[in-house]
């Protein structure tokens, strides 16, 4: 079991080095939203289509990069009323199966399928409909397939550290990973 909680550990920092290391987009892309509104309110004559469309595209980069770091520190919606008074336990249980039996399958259709989705815009070379558009709409979508994939890796993770935890005789404390019921402290 060692080795599992080992590989799930190297996921979660892999994962958490992407999100964390996206952060800087949100710089870019305030910028390039402010470059947007300004030249519009102003009357600016610069093609402001480039900008509106960057500023979808970082939002998507920005979101791809973080859906799977979210899976793994629980910041994903849920809706655990039923089981907030359930043992630690009980919780792992649940979350196993419902990581084995429904998120991952899905994940993995998804996965397999965006796979083509990002395929067919590289091999058309697919850009912008608008002529003032980004070229290479492609990138974009190679994105945010990766962060399906990310969802998939985040989804193993805690499924390792939960059999670890069911099967393994590993102690609460050693899988660190938070399930159920999530307050936010602010």
């Amino acid at each position: 079991m060692a080795n599992v909680l080992i590989w799930s550990r190297v996921i979660k920092v892999v994962l958490e080095k992407t999100a964390f290391a996206s952060g800087w987009l949100l710089v870019v892309l305030m910028a390039v939203t402010c470059i947007d509104i300004f030249g519009r309110k102003l009357g600016i004559p610069i093609p402001l289509t480039k900008f509106q469309e960057l500023e979808w595209h970082l939002h998507t980069a920005v979101f791809s990069a973080w859906m799977g770091y979210n899976y793994l520190i629980n910041a994903h919606p849920r809706v655990d009323s039923y089981t907030e008074h359930f043992s630690y336990r009980k919780k792992a249980w649940i979350e196993l199966t419902g990581c084995l039996l429904f998120a991952l399958p899905y994940m993995l259709v998804l996965g397999h399928y965006s796979i083509d989705f990002f395929w067919t815009s590289f091999i058309q070379a697919e850009r912008s409909e608008n002529s003032l558009g980004l070229d290479a709409r492609w990138l974009i979508k190679g994105i945010f397939v990766a962060g399906l994939w990310m969802i998939i890796l985040a989804i193993l993770s805690v499924a390792m550290r939960l059999m670890a935890y069911l099967f393994g005789s590993v102690d609460q404390s050693a899988i660190d990973l938070d399930i159920g019921h999530n307050e936010l402290e602010v």
